[in-house]
């Protein structure tokens, strides 16, 4: 039996950037959704975007069910460069907004 994967990008998404999007041409979006089917799913937003006038700028980060993301995110945003929206989990999202770093 395969195990269901959490899927938050949707609201990661919404939750930080998308209230840019208006503004922004592209959107980059940091995320591990990097397997087959996760990809193909991966492709509906960024068709959904294509049609608001939204370009995507996929940055995939493979491995450690999202751990290597999250190392990455903490690096960018520590830099001052965060990215556009993030694939985030659950309790992870308030951890950021209490930090100060997520557009509503």
């Amino acid at each position: 039996m395969k195990k269901p994967i959490v899927r938050t990008l949707l609201s990661a998404a919404v939750t930080l950037g998308m209230a840019n999007a208006a503004q922004a041409t592209d959107v980059e979006v940091l995320h591990w959704w990097t397997s087959g089917g996760e990809a193909a799913a991966l492709n509906v937003l960024k068709d959904d975007l294509q049609t608001k006038g939204v370009g995507w700028k996929d940055m995939p980060i493979a491995g450690g069910g999202g751990s290597n993301a999250m190392t990455v995110l903490r690096a960018r945003v520590t830099s001052g460069n965060p990215p556009t929206a993030v694939q985030m989990l659950g309790f992870d999202i308030q951890d950021w907004a209490s930090e100060g770093v997520v557009a509503t």
